[in-house]
């Protein structure tokens, strides 16, 4: 039912040349050839023997074990001849059916049972390719190919669409957060204690304060505009710690603050408790705290809401020296969360120091300029955020 089980071209291949040499890493796993990383060959003799016709299918016979067997089909894109690790093959029935079906759980079974295995290596060979039984249906019926190519189209839609929808997501998300600093996420209540009156318990408690006149953009009346600094305890950088393989205390270190989502402690690490003399009580890690990454390239600025509960053995966990701790005082500790969020992208470009290393200096967050609602206007804002970011999360479950 198919011709030709011909071994490619042995000939080192070249950076450039006349003709393309598909080599196995340019045959993926979706029945298709990459062509983004390409070598060539000028040699005449080697393209009059090895050049590929269209439609012909390749099978990759020399590859990792579970690799091994991958299969793609050459539709003619580019001029191309096949590098030694491949088989070419030219069936006499529809090639888009055989490429399909190669690139099956039938196949892949296949290959497991027949592949030899050497030190880094797996083998098939072309006799045991040639054995290898095809469920060949009627010419008329081959037209399933069609089918499965309408319902591969189908996938890749629905794949871009979700896609789009994570995208159009995180985007909401975003877009929530800005509402909710400018005032426009929940209504106004004018039975609410206004800004201005938390706002003299914030001056009677800090002597320095300084009263902002110039602000970034117009907030409701019963708001205020403050200082972050003026909101929060004194905001610091954690300590150098000293590490142990294993404690009853962790160190909450840059990778804790993930990308996207809640803070983990799966990468924390162990404080040598010999030290715990260096960290008071009011230094430890608490729920409500909001810790953002304050040094390094890539993750600097990434801001967290540390509101996990830790494991029973831990007796408690600190900050160490490439993270900053911030510690409402006089808001809801999520709603100051939902602003430096919100400012993550400033923080992350407002790092001081060279290029490799940035810094981000406490006085750069303290300097923030901070939109001050009423405490009960506080609390309805971020009861609206968690019933908004719970209807998001549903939706982002189902687009796994």
């Amino acid at each position: 039912m198919a011709s030709d089980f011909q071994y490619g071209s042995a000939e080192k291949s070249q950076v450039e040349g006349k003709v393309a040499v598909l080599r196995m890493g340019n045959i993926n796993r979706q029945g298709q050839i990459d062509y983004g990383d390409l070598f060539y060959t000028s040699n005449d003799a080697e393209i009059a023997k090895y050049l590929l016709n269209k439609n012909d299918v390749l099978f990759n016979r020399t590859n990792s074990p579970e690799w091994v067997g991958k299969t793609a089909i050459y539709k003619g894109e580019i001029p191309a001849i096949y590098a030694g690790y491949i088989i070419r093959i030219r069936p006499h029935f529809n090639s888009d059916y055989l490429n399909y079906l190669m690139c099956s759980d039938y196949e892949r079974n296949w290959s497991k049972e027949v592949k030899t295995d050497g030190v880094h290596q797996s083998n098939i060979n072309a006799q045991k390719l040639i054995t290898f039984a095809i469920p060949l249906p009627p010419i008329a019926e081959q037209r399933i190919v069609a089918k499965i190519e309408e319902a591969f189209a189908e996938i890749d839609a629905i794949e871009k669409n979700k896609e789009l929808l994570k995208t159009h997501i995180k985007q909401t998300r975003q877009k929530i957060l800005d509402l909710a600093i400018h005032g426009k996420l929940v209504p106004q209540n004018k039975s609410d204690e206004p800004a201005s009156v938390l706002l003299e318990r914030i001056t009677r408690d800090n002597p320095h304060y300084e009263k902002l006149t110039d602000v970034p953009f117009e907030i409701p009346g019963f708001w205020a505009w403050v200082k972050l600094g003026d909101v929060c305890k004194p905001i610091k950088r954690g300590k150098s710690p000293k590490y142990i393989e294993q404690s009853n205390v962790l160190v909450f270190a840059q990778k804790c603050n993930q990308k996207d989502g809640p803070v983990s402690l799966e990468k924390a690490l162990y404080l040598d408790e010999s030290t715990l003399n260096k960290y008071p009580k009011e230094e430890f890690l608490q729920k409500g705290d909001v810790v953002i990454n304050s040094t390094g390239t890539g993750t600097l600025g990434r801001v967290g809401y540390f509101n996990v509960d830790l494991p029973h053995n831990i007796k408690g966990i600190v900050p160490d020296s490439h993270v900053t701790t911030i510690r409402s005082v006089y808001v809801n500790p999520y709603y100051l969360y939902c602003f430096l969020k919100n400012k993550q992208t400033y923080l992350e470009e407002n790092g001081e120091g060279s290029t490799n290393q940035k810094e981000l200096k406490p006085h750069t967050i303290y300097d923030l300029e901070f939109p001050l609602p009423p405490l009960a206007e506080q609390k309805r804002i971020v009861n609206k955020i968690d019933e908004i970011f719970a209807s998001l999360d549903e939706i982002s479950l189902h687009l796994v």
